[in-house]
């Protein structure tokens, strides 16, 4: 992994794709490393093409809605991983990832061939050990624990994202094309690139349909679990059910990585199954086996499951006996279909090589773009759109969704004068808008920080690093730390309160019986009168937007100074 500089300055808003260098245009890897490299002895050196600024964009926004997500996702459910079934705004970050990612392999594999599978490999394993090191220990929080080898979490963002990457570029790399002839034409066939890339497709396909058979076909056992010293028992004995607690991804999880390994909550705890106020998080109450003795209830931590004796005294009934459970939603078995996301990303961006017009592209991509989604909607009606299933219709829809998006942004960004063209043949556009220029300013920054993703994805919340940096530095109590106090300050808002002695953290911490949200203002307490109004929303929602304008400076300054981190 290194930092380094652009050899030459490459135009910001271009029209081509880049080819580049093998860091180039990697998806939630560094899109803008060395291109300098100089070819082998004997092999013309090519004309240098300009990158693909659109593709810099998308990352960014996926990046900026990140951000906004991870932190306002806890005051606004509405914008939060949904608890399961159908689809918000922050399932749309990690199918765009790995779109993306796919779409980058196509610009960046064209180039070369030799040293390619080191590459590829030492990649893939930056990626993996990062992951581990951000999601998988209590690394971001610069504690004194250190990592528990016995209990890190071994799946993750971007470990999904380095086993994509390294399925695909295998698929790349070794299943071999088809030889269309074009002779005699003018003109490629609109499934040129398909029937090209045939093989490719069926092998890719191959883990989608993988998946299917396992979710759907494969016998999923009872099983027991322990919490809190209980021993709960699940009973399954079924195959193809799509609930958390007896689909076949925990089960192949428990299995293949163990239980220690797995992620020890989930967005399902806020589903209607577990919670009394879903999508937020107001745990209901377990069931007390017979024959065990439970703890006594306590509020000494407003997210944790109590056990009650009797269900029909509980407001909406009791939890499910599986809400304390595990369900990693970045586990193995999920991770079979995202590959075929991946390659459904390789397609859009192969598009570029075959396809030279600007209107042979769109006319790729947005019909194919459309015919995703609406297969994906189709699918819904038996099995809907699930992120942490990764289930057939979210593949459809979000990779339909993604490839909109970068049509969206190659009209805006790398085509501008043909959007203008074809508006002028209907309206007269004023001048300043010939290039939409005017859009510039405010789609710059999105480019800024696709190119730099991997270094923003790091110190963002998700990678949590930057937090982490503000956590350590506290006066007097932890509570006192650089970012709480600026929250406090400069904002007016309050990142915590507390409940009976426990510290709250967000309104979705509130045990059921406070008047949600929890936490409005100084000093607040849950259920008090200060709940009137929505200063703390305001007040998070500034520090959100004043978050992503700090990585939009951050990365503007290191595109200035051609500044990028490469993996």
């Amino acid at each position: 992994m290194a930092l380094e500089t652009l050899p030459e300055h490459r135009p910001l808003l271009s029209v081509q794709a880049t080819t580049g260098d093998d860091a180039v245009n990697h998806g939630i890897v560094s899109a803008a490393a060395d291109q300098s490299q100089p070819p082998p002895l004997g092999v013309a050196q090519p004309k240098k093409k300009k990158r693909l600024v659109s593709l810099d964009g998308v990352r960014g926004l996926t990046v900026a809605i990140m951000i906004l997500v991870d932190n306002l996702g806890e005051w606004l459910p509405s914008i939060n991983h949904s608890p399961w079934n159908i689809v918000t705004l922050a399932d749309f970050v990690m199918p765009y990832f790995l779109f993306m990612v796919g779409c980058s392999m196509s610009l960046a594999f064209r180039k070369y061939r030799k040293g390619l599978l080191t590459k590829v490999l030492t990649r893939t394993a930056k990626l993996f050990v990062l992951g581990l090191l951000t999601q998988g220990s209590d690394f971001p929080s610069l504690g004194t624990e250190g990592i528990n080898l016995k209990t890190v979490r071994i799946p993750g963002i971007l470990q999904r994202i380095a086993w994509a990457y390294l399925v695909v570029a295998l698929i790349v790399m070794y299943v071999p094309k088809i030889e269309v002839n074009t002779s005699g034409t003018t003109k490629k066939s609109y499934f040129y690139a398909f029937r090209v890339h045939a093989y490719q497709w069926a092998v890719a396909s191959i883990f989608f349909w993988i998946y299917l058979i396992i979710m759907l076909g494969v016998s999923v056992p009872s099983w027991d679990y322990q919490y809190d010293g209980v021993t709960m028992h699940v009973e399954c004995d079924t195959k193809g059910d799509l609930t958390p607690g007896c689909s076949a991804t925990r089960f192949v999880d428990v299995k293949l990585i163990g239980w220690a390994h797995m992620y020890d909550s989930g967005e399902f705890a806020r589903s209607t199954w577990c919670s009394s106020c879903s999508p937020m998080a107001c745990p209901k109450k377990l069931l007390c086996p017979a024959g065990q003795k439970c703890p006594e209830p306590t509020h000494a931590s407003p997210r944790a499951f109590l056990f009650t004796n009797n269900c029909s005294e509980e407001v909406g009934g009791c939890a499910a006996n599986w809400c304390a459970g595990r369900l990693d939603p970045e586990g193995t078995l999920s991770s079979m279909p995202a590959v075929f996301t991946t390659y459904i990303g390789f397609h859009f961006g192969i598009t570029l090589a075959y396809f030279s017009s600007h209107r042979d592209r769109l006319s790729q991509w947005v019909p194919q773009s459309l015919a995703l989604i609406v297969l994906g909607l189709l699918v819904q009606t038996s099995w809907p759109a699930n992120k942490q299933l990764w289930s057939p219709a979210y593949v459809f829809i979000m990779s339909g969704a993604c490839g909109l998006t970068l049509a969206i942004f190659y009209c805006l960004l790398d085509c501008k004068e043909l959007l203008h063209r074809s508006l002028q043949a209907v309206v007269t556009l004023p001048r300043n808008l010939g290039s939409f220029t005017v859009l510039d300013p405010f789609l710059r920054p999105f480019v800024w920080v696709g190119m730099n993703t991997i270094f923003i994805y790091l110190l963002s919340p998700a990678g949590g690093l930057w937090e982490a940096f503000q956590d350590y530095f506290y006066w007097g109590t932890p509570e006192n730390n650089l970012k709480d106090s600026a929250y406090r300050h400069v904002f007016c808002g309050n990142t915590y309160a507390l409940y009976n002695g426990s510290r709250v953290t967000a309104a979705h911490d509130c045990p059921a019986n406070a008047e949600p949200p929890c936490v409005w203002g100084r000093d607040s307490v849950c259920g008090s009168a200060m709940f009137a109004g929505h200063h703390q929303r305001w007040a998070q929602l500034l520090w959100v937007l004043s978050e992503i304008a700090f990585w939009f400076g951050v990365a503007g300054y290191l595109h200035h100074v051609r500044w990028y981190w490469a993996l």
